[in-house]
């Protein structure tokens, strides 16, 4: 019984948070991305070509590392314009 009843308020909890604030959240989630992406550009914008002569991206170049592989597949995979409709 007691069981059934926290999977219930589990349940209501998830509903009431995807029916108010999830949108809130990704869109959040989002925004954190592509600054990080940004950031990731000055600091590796040589590998694609963008010349960009700043002394802080050695400053900068221990925070990012770790997130090299995931920033390259985002930059360099194909995009299309359903994805820019999508939303």
């Amino acid at each position: 019984m007691a069981g059934t009843l926290n999977r219930l308020k589990r349940a209501l909890r998830e509903f009431v948070f995807g029916a108010t604030v999830y949108d809130m959240a990704k869109t959040f989630a989002d925004l954190i991305k592509h600054n990080t992406f940004a950031i990731m550009t000055v600091v590796f914008g040589d590998m694609l070509g963008y010349p960009v002569p700043c002394y802080y991206r050695l400053k900068l170049l221990p925070l990012v590392l770790t997130r090299l592989e995931a920033w390259k597949t985002f930059m360099l995979r194909e995009r299309d314009i359903t994805e820019r409709l999508r939303g």
